[in-house]
């Protein structure tokens, strides 16, 4: 009966934590600011701001120095290049970034006189026309925004660099709570207390240390308590083991959207105690992990992020000359808040 009840807890607790994801993930999907391309013609300079998904825009205007800013929402990555040097036509630079969580920003670097412009925003993104000269009649077969007014009281959003200089890449920290379902695989606990599998706690926390595109490496560390109750099959006496294992390791994620798939290997060490009438059993035991998941949340609440996963894990304790595996499968489902203090 506490097997079943077991079972039962397990499964409505599963079906809840996949019913909240699944509602988070019908609130949409962050967009990402993916690539700027321009174009210099006769009369004008063409600027192609390409955005993956769905996005608000506001723009406006900055001076010493002439600035054109874009500020792009819900926006959780930015793949384009940081600078893009144009300098022709009033047009010095266009600089892309990541202005705070949620937000992707372009700034146009402009020289003084500044040449008129047109903002349109596309399905796939944002186009900029820089008309040359002003010529007469050449807003007519545009649609054209009017020029905000000048702030000239606010600061710059984006520092000035100079030639060459990157500009900082902020640093995303993870720390997820979840619900596991972990399977002992060893036999043994299968004889002595009757059952593989438990719902434990888990915690997690991942620190983005490189980035590359569409790719983000992370360090990562994961822990969780295991206790299991049953009766000696020598004594018929009870006897209690507690497994708890800790992970360090490296995760791989991979943006697309607002789901950001990963695969994470490490080392796993697991310490461990029994129990029993006979005698009390103390020790570690060390060994590897693998594991494959899944982040996604809802664009209106960026810091917020659903997970789910599944891990094999491999550590194998020598006790009395025999050898028991620690390790065994997970499947987990939970929530992470993703900040950037750095």
């Amino acid at each position: 009966m506490k097997l079943l009840f077991l079972l039962r807890r397990t499964g409505m607790l599963g079906g809840a934590l996949l019913a909240a994801v699944f509602l988070a993930a019908l609130e949409g999907e962050a967009a990402r600011l993916v690539s700027v391309k321009h174009a210099v013609r006769a009369r004008e300079i063409e600027v192609f701001v390409r955005v993956e998904g769905s996005f608000e825009h506001r723009f406006y205007e900055l001076r010493d120095p002439k600035r054109l800013v874009i500020d792009l929402t819900p926006v959780e990555a930015v793949t384009a290049p940081p600078d893009i040097r144009i300098g022709t036509s009033g047009v010095l630079a266009v600089r892309t970034g990541l202005h705070k969580t949620g937000t992707g920003r372009v700034v146009f670097d402009l020289a003084e006189p500044s040449p008129f412009y047109l903002i349109n925003k596309k399905p796939d993104g944002i186009e900029v026309v820089f008309l040359i000269g002003r010529p007469a009649g050449a807003a007519e077969d545009r649609k054209a925004r009017p020029t905000p007014p000048a702030q000239p009281e606010k600061p710059s959003p984006v520092p000035l660099r100079a030639e060459g200089e990157q500009p900082p890449q902020r640093r995303t920290t993870f720390l997820g709570l979840s619900a596991v379902n972990k399977s002992l695989s060893d036999e043994r606990f299968q004889t002595i207390f009757g059952k593989q599998a438990e719902t434990v706690l888990g915690f997690d926390v991942a620190q983005d240390i490189l980035s590359g595109g569409s790719w983000v490496l992370a360090a990562a560390a994961e822990f969780h308590r295991l206790s299991l109750e049953g009766e000696s099959t020598i004594t018929a006496k009870a006897t209690r083991v507690t497994v708890s294992p800790m992970e360090f390791g490296l995760r791989v994620f991979f943006r697309s959207g607002a789901f950001h798939p990963y695969f994470q290997g490490g080392l796993v060490s697991c310490s461990y105690e029994e129990r029993s009438p006979l005698e009390d059993t103390l020790g570690r035991a060390t060994g590897f992990g693998l594991q494959g998941g899944l982040y996604w949340g809802p664009a209106s609440f960026p810091a917020l992020k659903a997970r789910a996963f599944v891990k094999w894990t491999r550590a194998v304790a020598v006790e009395n000359g025999l050898e028991v595996n620690l390790g065994g499968l997970e499947i987990g489902a939970g929530l992470a808040l993703a900040f950037s203090f750095f």
